[in-house]
C-alpha cells in the first residue's frame, strides 16, 4: 500500500512481519496510535550551545549577510550557515529512527530555528508540505532549553494524524488559487476541527537535548508564553522521504489539481539536489502556470494533436475555397 507502514490500516500485521528490537517495536507502535514520539537527551549540549550561539551571531544579527528569512521569532535555513544547526538536522539517531519508521531515506530539507516561543494557532505540516505517495512527511522538534508553561511550550493533538489531510479545497466556494494571504482561513477551520473533536490537547514540556517526531498530519501549534520576554530556544527540521513526488498543498489549486511542485530542494545532509519521482517512476509533469502544473504530461501529447487537426482543417479549407 502507497502509504508509510506506521500509518498503514494494516500495521499491526506488518509489524510481525518486522526484524525490530522491542524498544523500536514500541515507538513504531505509539507513532502509529498517537501521530508522535518522543527521544529524550538525544543531543550533546556543546551542539545545542553552537546552534544557539549561531543564532544570536548569524540569524538574528542584521549586520550578519545571511539569505534566510528571518523575523523577531525565527530563523528559516540557518543550516545553510551553521554546521551546528545541520548536524542537529542529520543526527544519526534521528535519521535511523525515521528510516525505521517509514522504510524509506529520510531527507532533511528545511529547519526553522525560534528564539521564542511561536504561539502559532493549530495547523497540520500537510497544509505546507505534502507528497504523493501521501504522508511521507514528518517533523522533528528539538528542544534547545528546557520548557515549561512560561515560555510556550509545543502542543499537538494525540491521534489527529488519522484526519482527512485538510486543504482549501475543503473550506472555499471557488476553485480559485490560494496564497498565503489564504492561511488565516485555514487556521480558524482547524481551530473549529478541534474544538468539536474527541482528540486530547497535549503539551510538550522538553527538557534540553529532547526531539519531538511528528507525523506530517498532526495537528499542533504553539501554545501561549505566559511570561513575557522568555527565550525557548528550539529547532525544527522537516523531513521528507526518497521517491516521492513533492508538493505544497496551500500554494496549490486542488480542486483542479494544479500542484505547487517542490522540486530541485537540497538534501541538507548530502547537499545534493532533490528531483521527484513515484516509487521511482519518474513523471514529467505538465506546466499549467507560472508556479503550477498536472502529473498528466500525456495532455501535451493530446495539444499537438489537436494543432495537427486545426492545421488539417485549414489546408483542408484552402484546398477547396
Amino acid at each position: 500500500m502507497n502509504l508509510p507502514w506506521v500509518e498503514s490500516p494494516f500495521f499491526n500485521e506488518i509489524l510481525k512481519t518486522k526484524n525490530l528490537t522491542e524498544e523500536e517495536k514500541q515507538l513504531a507502535t505509539e507513532y502509529h496510535k498517537n501521530g508522535f514520539v518522543v527521544l529524550r537527551n538525544v543531543f550533546p549540549e556543546d551542539v545545542i550551545d553552537q546552534v544557539k550561539a549561531d543564532m544570536n551571531q548569524k540569524g538574528f544579527n542584521e549586520d550578519f549577510p545571511v539569505t534566510v528569512y528571518r523575523d523577531k521569532t525565527r530563523i528559516q535555513d540557518l543550516w545553510q550557515y551553521s554546521d551546528s544547526t545541520k548536524q542537529i538536522s542529520s543526527n544519526d539517531t534521528i535519521m535511523k529512527t525515521l528510516e525505521m519508521l517509514y522504510d524509506r531515506e529520510p531527507i532533511p530539507f528545511q529547519t526553522l530555528n525560534f528564539k521564542f516561543g511561536s504561539q502559532q494557532r493549530a495547523h497540520s505540516d500537510t497544509i505546507h508540505f505534502s507528497s504523493i505517495p501521501a504522508r511521507y512527511m514528518c517533523g522533528v522538534w528539538v528542544a534547545l532549553e528546557d520548557v515549561t508553561p512560561e515560555n510556550g511550550a509545543v502542543f499537538y493533538y494525540s491521534g489527529s494524524h488519522r484526519m482527512p489531510e485538510y486543504n482549501f479545497a475543503h473550506i472555499k466556494d471557488a476553485p480559485e488559487d490560494t496564497t498565503y494571504n489564504d492561511y488565516v482561513q485555514y487556521e480558524d477551520f482547524m481551530q473549529s476541527i478541534m474544538n468539536v473533536s474527541e482528540f486530547d490537547k497535549k503539551f510538550f514540556y522538553a527538557k534540553k537535548g529532547d526531539a519531538l517526531i511528528w507525523s506530517s498530519n498532526i495537528i499542533h501549534g504553539g501554545s501561549k508564553v505566559e511570561a513575557e520576554g522568555s527565550t525557548r530556544y528550539s529547532q525544527v527540521t522537516h523531513y521528507y522521504f526518497k521517491d516521492c513526488i513533492y508538493y505544497t498543498p496551500m500554494l496549490s489549486n486542488m480542486v483542479t489539481n494544479e500542484l505547487y511542485l517542490r522540486n530541485g530542494f537540497k538534501n541538507i545532509k548530502t547537499g545534493e539536489s532533490v528531483q521527484s519521482n513515484f516509487n521511482g517512476h519518474v513523471i514529467n509533469p505538465l506546466q499549467t502556470a507560472n508556479d503550477k502544473a498536472i502529473l498528466n504530461n500525456r495532455l501535451d501529447d493530446v495539444k499537438k494533436i489537436l494543432k495537427l487537426i486545426k492545421l488539417k482543417d485549414k489546408i483542408v479549407k484552402k484546398l477547396f475555397k
